[in-house]
């Protein structure tokens, strides 16, 4: 960057995603002049994509709001913090009064997971209140990995992760790192991580319905029919252990379970699977050799597979093929690294992060604290004494994000007493809500990486990066901890059930924004830096400060995993054949059977674009280029429908309907349409671009309720949905 006088330059990284790559910010009169990637940076080295880049736009932009609001009919009015945090803390009061504590639910997006220190106080707040109502994006992306982990490791935190730098042969199923990076896992700029493999010998193979832009860029593609994975997986494992491709000494010595796997996956030959998947049974034994044979393997999988009516029975024989193999806790397999401190260790003890409860509706389990989302609209609209009638949203647009069948989950949030949204832009949930209280951009606050990354240890390449403020924010925008502080003493609550937590909590948040107090208060950053000082680190925040760039930690140690303490279930064993898993199985064969009749049905997948993520960042020029979202739909496939490239479809599914333009493209398998997520902003009043750039919401397409959420970790099924397509105002045509 070049030097202005009336500049100043500030190293920062990144929070849109867990590759948090390094970023230089250049910065004049508190206003973003320049973005650019941080090439010193001790992980991404240069690395940062567009998301990243061009925040500014998000930063900056005129749609940002800047002040508490109250929505008034359909008229939204300026109000005072004391005004809102009051109204909104009374009226909590007067509904848990008359319903209970579990009429407020909390639902928490992704963006919220990389702020440090509101976490904990949200939770602490509807701890402290009674309400276990806690919803969060986790069960339409990744819940089925916290499932996974805490049966077979003892923690939903213990999270196996590719150890890229040293593998030779990386599978990957559902995942398209180049557009949305690694879900769970550290892996900035991963086409180069991934051609470095290829480079050293080794395979990259993309296991997917869709030939991806990272498959176009890198290693080889092998499509897959929709949601088909487990028949896939179950033959891959069948394959190691009918062949001898595992390792039966190491699994005797640190392992129970495997005559029960071995039981399970016994009827799914590479052949039956075949039939079904349409991955040819040479093709699954020349991976499965590989695999066996190259002594440094990996399987990953993500949310392209999370999203499938079997992710977890997915993750869990993926996670069994890594483990059986012998490459768990392998150099150049798959790692459970070290955190700066070990969380999961922590919240073991303390019992967190592993309720036993159960919705009220359909008695699906609470997977790290938290409820599928596909039964919010059920437990709204219930007419039960449970019912939920009061919700805080955080960072988070459910209305478009989540299953909303026809328009279900608006309709019922439409119903509630009390919805707040706590976020940076009125999006369509927002819209709705009777409060919106304004927060902070991640360039507004100090912090260090995400927690599943520094507490958890999922990196690659170990590292820790603390960062100061970039820019002072708005007068009248407040953190989130500060949020949740002064709601959790408007409607009575004790933080952290402490006396001495709460009052200490008190203090900082009303001296953090006050005129003359502000020198008194301890600001965020200091208790970022008692945090870091638990870790060893030494030095709290100066000693971080001094590494601008990030600082590089211990590698992680293969081997020190399987037989440790580290192993967190009962007999300090995994558990290769979970009883819930095992009985769930029972469903394949039925399940098999359907895929068998209903293999020429067209089956609709999501797609993530490069920029943009989800559906918050369409309201800035840099990241929406087109006026909508279009299906992609193969040329067979197109001429079966009746469309042409730039025709208009109608995409019909059991549950609802949307029609979005088409793009004739072979990228995508026979059979397979695809839909970009997030769209949707036709009625946004308060995203202006992203209104005139609408597109259509794809989860119109998607179920909820019981019915169509997993029963193991409670994942909306939002991948593999069947549906019919026809050119908009055409007869239909027989599938």
């Amino acid at each position: 960057m070049s030097r202005n006088p009336l500049e100043r330059e500030q190293t920062t990284f990144c929070r849109i995603c867990e590759a948090t790559c390094g970023m230089r910010v250049r910065v004049r009169e508190n206003r973003v002049v320049a973005i650019e990637p941080d090439r010193e940076h001790v992980t991404s080295r240069g690395y940062a994509c567009i998301k990243g880049t061009r925040f500014a736009e998000v930063q900056h932009s005129p749609d940002r709001v800047l002040h508490p609001m109250k929505r008034v009919g359909d008229a939204w009015h300026r109000i005072s913090w004391d005004e809102a945090i009051g109204e909104i803390g009374a009226k909590i009061r007067t509904l848990v009064a008359s319903h209970g504590p579990d009429t407020l639910a909390h639902f928490m997006g992704s963006p919220a997971g990389a702020t440090t220190l509101a976490p904990p106080i949200q939770q602490a707040f509807l701890s402290g209140l009674g309400s276990k109502q806690t919803y969060g994006v986790g069960s339409v992306d990744c819940n089925n990995k916290f499932r996974v982990n805490q049966e077979l490791y003892g923690s939903p935190f213990r999270l196996a992760f590719p150890d890229v730098p040293h593998t030779r042969f990386l599978m990957l199923l559902g995942s398209n790192p180049s557009v949305s990076n690694t879900s769970l896992v550290h892996l900035p700029h991963s086409i180069q991580a991934l051609r470095e493999v290829v480079r050293r010998g080794g395979r990259v193979v993309f296991v997917n319905p869709r030939r991806t832009e990272t498959a176009q860029a890198v290693g080889e593609h092998v499509p897959i029919r929709p949601d088909t994975d487990v028949f896939f997986l179950a033959a891959f494992v069948r394959e190691l252990i009918h062949t001898g491709g595992i390792d039966r000494e190491r699994v005797l010595r640190h392992m129970t379970g495997l005559a029960e796997l071995e039981r399970v996956v016994a009827p799914w030959t590479p052949e039956r699977q075949e039939r079904v998947t349409g991955v040819p049974a040479g093709v699954l034994r020349e991976l499965a050799g590989a695999h066996a044979a190259s002594g440094a393997s990996a399987l990953y999988l993500s949310t392209g597979v999370n999203q499938g009516t079997h992710g977890t029975l997915c993750y869990w024989l993926l996670e069994a093929a890594n483990a059986i193999s012998g490459n768990l806790d392998r150099r150049g397999g798959t790692l459970i690294g070290r955190g700066i401190v070990d969380m999961p260790a922590e919240a073991k003890k303390q019992g967190r992060f592993e309720r036993p409860d159960r919705t009220p509706i359909g008695a699906l389990p609470s997977v790290v604290d938290t409820f599928p989302v596909g039964v919010l609209a059920d437990q709204i609209l219930s007419r039960e004494a449970e019912r939920v009638t009061a919700l805080i949203v955080w960072a988070s647009n459910p209305v478009l994000g989540c299953p909303n069948p026809s328009g279900r989950l608006e309709r019922a949030l439409g119903e509630l007493e009390l919805l707040v949204s706590i976020d940076l832009f009125r999006n369509e949930t927002g819209d709705l809500a009777h409060y919106f209280l304004p927060t902070t951009t991640f360039l507004e606050r100090a912090d260090i990486p995400y927690a599943i990354q520094t507490m958890c240890g999922s990196q690659p390449v170990r590292y820790v990066h603390y960062t100061d403020p970039v820019l002072e924010p708005p007068p009248d925008v407040r953190e989130e901890w500060w949020i949740y502080t002064r709601l959790a003493q408007a409607c009575g609550v004790k933080l952290f059930d402490s006396r001495l937590a709460d009052a200490f909590f008190r203090w900082i948040a009303h001296f953090a924004h006050a005129r003359f107090g502000r020198s008194l208060a301890l600001r965020p950053g200091t208790l970022i830096g008692w945090m870091l000082a638990r870790s060893g680190l030494g030095g709290r925040r100066k000693h971080l400060r001094d590494h601008p760039h990030g600082l590089l930690l211990d590698p992680n140690r293969p081997g020190d995993f399987l037989g440790s303490e580290r192993v967190l279930t009962a007999d300090r064993k995994v558990h290769l054949a979970p009883p819930d898993f095992v009985r769930e199985t029972g469903r394949l064969e039925a399940d098999w059977s359907r895929e068998l009749e209903r293999r020429d049905a067209l089956k609709l997948i999501s797609k993530r674009e490069r920029a943009s993520m989800n559906s918050w960042l369409r309201n800035a020029p840099g990241y929406v280029k087109e006026r909508s979202n279009h299906l992609h739909i193969h040329p067979e496939d197109a001429a079966r429908a009746g469309v042409a490239d730039g025709d208009t479809a109608l995409i019909t599914s059991a549950f609802g309907k949307v029609e979005a333009p088409v793009r004739v493209t072979d990228e995508v398998m026979p059979r397979t349409v695809a839909l970009p997520h997030g769209w949707g902003h036709a009625a946004a009043r308060g995203l202006t671009l992203a209104r005139d750039h609408a597109g259509v919401n794809s989860n119109l397409l998607a179920g909820d309720g019981v019915d169509n959420t997993e029963a193991l970790s409670g994942m909306s099924h939002l991948s593999g949905i069947e549906v019919s397509v026809r050119r908009s105002g055409a007869a239909a045509r027989p599938a």
